[in-house]
């Protein structure tokens, strides 16, 4: 009985060893699972997700002003007016029905300048141009050119070629029906008027006065009123 019970307790014992022995040697049955906390900062996320955009600059060049060279147009410069400028409803050459003293001047290049020996004002004042062709006078209204008026010994013409020495008839030729004839008691013919037809021209005028044998011996254009005027 003894024996049994020192066989058992050395089974026992035998066993128990080699379960301990087990536990120490087998690294498959037990897994050990090592973790490492990595702590990111909000900046240092920022900075490792955050693609920079591309700056763009402007670049603005500011070029300083280049002084003009150009002048008021002296005496002798601007636009030469001659007996070769010709005459139509809104002006003659270069000169415009409209144009301010100041313009014509600029046109010029010489300064218009009143007439001594005609009377008048500022509603009506008779002007030349210096150094222009003879017999051509404007008249001024306040500031601008109202009427330009032909005269002997002027043989500037129109465009269509009427001018001083023209007779009714070949004036007639020349515009037809849109010629209006009224008399000139001071002439003894008549006075000519072109009327234009275009809505835009309606307040312009060229008015041709004969004398008493239908010949043209003077002739303006400019606007309404002022183009109907005997003179200032």
């Amino acid at each position: 009985m003894r024996g049994r019970q020192l066989l058992l307790v050395a089974g026992t014992f035998v066993a128990t060893a080699a379960l301990v022995g087990c536990g120490d040697s087998d690294d498959s049955g037990s897994t050990v699972i090592e973790t490492s906390t990595t702590t990111t900062t909000a900046a240092e996320a920022a900075e490792s997700t955050t693609t920079a955009a591309p700056v763009e600059t402007t670049t603005t060049s500011t070029e300083a002003p280049v002084a003009s060279t150009t002048t008021a147009p002296q005496r002798g410069q601007g636009a030469e007016l001659t007996e070769s400028a010709r005459v139509s409803t809104i002006g003659l050459g270069p000169v415009y029905v409209g144009d301010t003293v100041e313009v014509v001047a600029e046109k010029l290049g010489v300064a218009l300048e009143p007439m001594p020996d005609v009377p008048g004002d500022e509603t009506c004042r008779y002007h030349t141009a210096p150094g222009g062709p003879p017999g051509v006078s404007f008249v001024v209204t306040y500031g601008r050119v109202s009427r330009i008026d032909i005269e002997s010994p002027s043989v500037i013409t129109t465009r269509s070629g009427a001018g001083i020495g023209s007779t009714k008839d070949e004036i007639l030729a020349l515009f037809g029906d849109k010629i209006e004839a009224t008399p000139n008691a001071s002439s003894g013919g008549e006075d000519l008027a072109y009327v234009p037809v275009d809505e835009k021209d309606a307040n312009l005028r060229i008015i041709f006065e004969t004398n008493a044998e239908g010949v043209v011996i003077r002739y303006r254009t400019g606007q309404l009123p002022e183009v109907e005027y005997p003179g200032c």
